[in-house]
């Protein structure tokens, strides 16, 4: 099957403001009768923001079933790991008390991805994605300096040989 998305994008940042304007993106098509679609991409991280919970709540209580939730579920954040800065390790167990459909995948697995995201989902649902930062290139992988370091050209290069390679 294929998907198609229309793209709006929401420059938030750190701070864990996505999911709110995702869910109110949701909740205003569903008052407009626009069958659309909305995905938000968060990190595990933002789920240590009190606003990312406040916007849970308020999308699982409108039962916004047109609403997906990516959760890039890495283990770093930008300055730790998320069980060093405010542990809320597996997030999946604090997530299964909210009237959703909760999947957890490999993040790196996009036949897997594809599949759980064309499944009709009949309430708002969150998809954990399992992942290793910098999956793919060795010297990236697990490494929380690369949450914000630029590239330089010879490590670009370098990365880009190993995921061809790969």
């Amino acid at each position: 099957m294929l998907l198609s998305f229309s793209t709006i994008r929401f420059a938030t940042g750190s701070l864990g403001h996505g999911l709110s304007l995702a869910a109110g993106t949701a909740l205003a098509f569903r008052l407009k009768n626009v069958d659309s679609r909305v995905v938000c991409l968060t990190s595990d991280g933002e789920w240590q923001e009190g606003s990312t919970w406040e916007a849970l709540i308020f999308a699982s209580h409108h039962r916004l079933s047109n609403l997906t939730v990516l959760v890039d579920h890495n283990g770093l954040q930008g300055f730790g790991s998320t069980d060093e800065i405010a542990s809320m390790s597996p997030l999946w167990n604090k997530l299964t008390g909210f009237d959703i459909d909760l999947e957890i995948i490999d993040g790196h697995d996009a036949t897997a991805l594809r599949e759980t995201l064309a499944r009709p989902a009949g309430r708002l649902r969150v998809i954990v994605l399992r992942t290793i930062k910098g999956h793919g290139v060795s010297f990236m992988a697990n490494r929380m300096e690369w949450h914000y370091l630029p590239l330089k050209e010879d490590k670009y290069r370098a990365a880009i040989a190993e995921i061809e390679s790969g």
